[in-house]
């Protein structure tokens, strides 16, 4: 009986790591899906889409990129910026020239006009400034919203 028991002991204490080599799978974000020079030092991956952006029948992968900008009572900063990928080639299309400043990630790429190409909806901070009380709650600051459309004029090749 002893010796049953320990035969399933060091079954389970062998077993176990062998049975989680191989249970466990995740779908990795890979970099290698992104041309390295997309990323600016200090950047990681956010969001990515896959979206019709311009006239070539090619899909376009819209990424988002961002970082910490400091933290508050009630609410975080993170700078941000975007680059539009081509999907099958990885080309780069297009990298916003600045970087954004917000206090969520967003990443909205819609028809809104419905003329069969995307548009890149952007929420930011304007000039990325903003003032708080004196124990850094109730942020004020004004809010933009633009809509970025990509035409072939602003490919880079």
């Amino acid at each position: 009986m002893k010796r049953k028991i320990l035969l399933a002991l060091l079954a389970a204490l062998l077993g176990l790591p062998c049975l989680a080599q191989f249970s466990v799978t995740s779908h990795q974000e890979g970099w290698e899906n992104y041309p390295p020079e997309a990323v600016r030092r200090g950047y990681y991956f956010q969001k990515s889409v896959l979206f019709q952006m311009d006239d070539d029948p090619q899909m376009e992968e819209v990424i988002l990129f961002g970082r910490d900008n400091g933290h508050w009572p009630e609410f975080d900063l993170f700078k941000f910026y975007y680059v539009i990928v081509d999907a099958y080639t990885h080309e780069i299309q297009y990298t916003s020239e600045g970087e954004y400043v917000t206090d969520h990630y967003e990443l909205i790429v819609e028809d809104r006009n419905k003329d069969g190409k995307g548009e890149l909806y952007v929420n930011y901070i304007k000039d990325g400034t903003f003032q708080v009380d004196e124990r850094g709650y109730h942020m004020r600051a004004v809010r933009c919203h633009d809509r970025i459309e990509f035409t072939p004029q602003q490919k880079k090749r």
